[in-house]
């Protein structure tokens, strides 16, 4: 799995500095260069993946490094959806950048694989965390709408060019509540035939609710027009932070039933 993701990190690098470069002087075919090297990395990381599933016998997704895997496997993913879908770069410049970290802390904690206890061996825990994983990867690509909505707010973009992020960070809050939604229904389930209680009182439950409850109220606020702009953009922003610390800062700073 190593060499996959060694050549995924050193794809996605040379793609952000491709693009970076491209944005600067303007130059056709090193834009194309970029999206051929974001493609190739991310079939290396799916490459990296598949081999992993084929070595374990189960999905990526007992352990920190092979959540972290999947987590920046998802983020490309829905950045080639933005690349291919509606032609637009500037997103990457920042949905790289986290996929790229996530890989590099993957590698630094890197651990063996094997068989998944008993009380993983259920499609509902599978399930649980693939929906978890899409929804922090659309909760990424909003991160990065809005982040992009404010820099180009303050540089006094149009009108056009301002509804064009807010978009795409509405869009992500949608999609990104949908799979959250569709994770913390299969979590209770899974909780409920491993410890037979849908709900139990603990850190990561908590802050799961907290991300749910902040994220309705974010896809709420983008349908109404009163709402939205630069404030709504912030809290867009803010939100990334509050999930981040919900899957990573949770997990290794308390005592959970989830902690790695």
């Amino acid at each position: 799995m190593k060499p996959f993701l060694y050549a995924s990190l050193i794809s996605y690098a040379a793609a952000f500095f491709t693009l970076l470069i491209y944005r600067i002087g303007k130059k056709g075919g090193l834009e194309a260069a970029s999206r051929y090297l974001v493609t190739a990395g991310f079939l290396l990381h799916t490459a990296g993946l598949a081999e992993r599933i084929y070595s374990t016998g189960h999905a990526p997704m007992a352990s920190m490094y092979e959540t972290l895997v999947f987590f920046s496997w998802a983020t490309v993913l829905v950045t080639l959806i933005v690349i291919f879908r509606y032609r637009e770069r500037s997103p990457e410049l920042l949905t790289l950048p986290v996929a790229a970290l996530a890989l590099i802390f993957a590698l630094v904690n890197e651990k063996p694989g094997g068989p998944l206890t008993l009380i993983l061996r259920t499609r509902w825990f599978e399930t649980h965390v693939t929906a978890s994983f899409a929804a922090y990867a659309m909760f990424t690509l909003a991160f990065a709408g809005a982040l992009l909505y404010l820099i180009h707010d303050v540089r006094g973009a149009d009108d056009a060019e301002l509804k064009k992020f807010q978009d795409i960070a509405r869009r992500s809050v949608l999609w990104g509540f949908f799979f959250f939604s569709a994770s913390m229904f299969a979590g209770a389930v899974w909780a409920y035939l491993a410890w037979g209680t849908y709900w139990m009182w603990e850190p990561k439950m908590i802050w799961s609710f907290i991300v749910w409850f902040y994220y309705a109220g974010a896809m709420h606020a983008y349908y109404l027009r009163a709402w939205r702009g630069r404030a709504l953009s912030v809290g867009t922003v803010f939100g990334f932070f509050v999930a981040l610390f919900t899957y990573l800062g949770v997990s290794l700073l308390m005592k959970s039933s989830h902690s790695f």
